[in-house]
């Protein structure tokens, strides 16, 4: 384990910590096992990956291990208003990712940054708490940290802007199935939110056992929103005609859609297909009289490459009830 340096002792909490090579070790003069575990599980769950390193007890002592973090003391920077709001923001947002569990410790010299990156250590207070119990606490530390620097605005904006995205925002489950039929190359699927790739692969999936492609989209209220899929990996060579007869081709389809666990059904056709012909097969067809149309509906089965788009707003649920009946 090597030579340990004794860096903090709180003799009134039976407890200090020792730094070691790369790691500290929070050591408590009494032993409580069932509470060490349970705090470890809870730190599991929020802590960087690797940063919780382990725990142990011995008959009348336990320990935990973390990982240094690399960075500076935000104790050692300068409280301009600037820093001050950060590191108020920091402590908010952290929070809101932490609910209803809390670090409840929100001293400077428990927060470590390293460029734009922030972290808090010493974790002992961690635990679930009453939100209005949080923020007082939370502004009660950043007054004693800052002093006339800190602002109750600074801590009022945060939670307006918390407010306004809580209220406006949705996240959104897609569920889509597709599959395909091809004796040659299989059809390539992308599937868009607006321009997001959401997923990118060769469908080789059956009409029995499709591919199931899973994906969450946060949207906002208000706003609307196209679902998007990229069919493409079409050659003419895939096409085999024999005698004017297709004998074999390259399809893909639709199976299915489910959004926010709620299966679209007939509103599936409601999407808008824009193929992207062959030039010698659309020029085969302009000379024959056939007119070829930009954009198809009432379609789930693709032949050609091309862009199938089904557009949606948020509330979801409510343009739902609008489309669906």
């Amino acid at each position: 384990m090597g030579t340990g340096k004794l860096i903090k002792s709180k003799p009134s909490q039976k407890s200090e910590v020792w730094e070691f090579d790369g790691w500290f070790r929070k050591k408590w003069f009494f032993k409580d096992e069932d509470w060490l575990d349970g705090h470890y599980k809870k730190l599991s769950k929020v802590c960087p990956e690797g940063y919780l390193m382990g725990w142990g007890c011995s008959n009348n002592q336990m320990w935990l291990d973390t990982k240094k973090i690399e960075g500076q003391l935000a104790s050692a920077y300068e409280h301009t208003p600037e820093f001050v709001s950060k590191i108020t923001n920091f402590c908010f947002t952290h929070y809101q990712k932490t609910k209803p569990y809390a670090h409840f410790d929100w001293d400077l010299n428990n927060i470590i940054i390293n460029g734009d990156d922030i972290h808090l250590v010493d974790w002992d207070n961690f635990d679930e708490y009453p939100e209005g119990q949080i923020l007082d606490k939370m502004e009660s530390d950043l007054k004693k940290a800052f002093g006339d620097q800190y602002k109750s605005e600074y801590l009022k904006e945060c939670k307006v802007i918390e407010n306004k995205t809580s209220a406006t925002t949705e996240k959104l489950k897609f569920v889509i199935e597709l599959y395909s039929e091809f004796w040659k190359n299989p059809p390539i699927a992308e599937v868009y939110i607006n321009d997001q790739s959401k997923f990118k692969d060769y469908i080789k999936g059956t009409k029995d056992k499709p591919t199931i492609i899973t994906f969450e989209q946060g949207v906002n209220e208000g706003s609307e929103y196209q679902l998007i899929i990229d069919r493409y990996n079409k050659s003419e060579k895939e096409t085999n005609i024999v005698d004017g007869k297709i004998l074999n081709d390259q399809m893909l389809h639709i199976k299915s859609i489910t959004i926010d666990e709620i299966d679209i059904g007939s509103l599936v056709y409601e999407g808008v297909y824009k193929p992207k012909y062959p030039k010698r097969w659309a020029q085969q067809q302009k000379d024959a009289g056939n007119n070829l149309p930009n954009t198809l509906k009432n379609v789930t089965a693709m032949g050609h490459n091309g862009t199938w788009t089904f557009s949606f707003s948020s509330p979801f649920y409510m343009w739902l009830l609008e489309n669906l009946y």
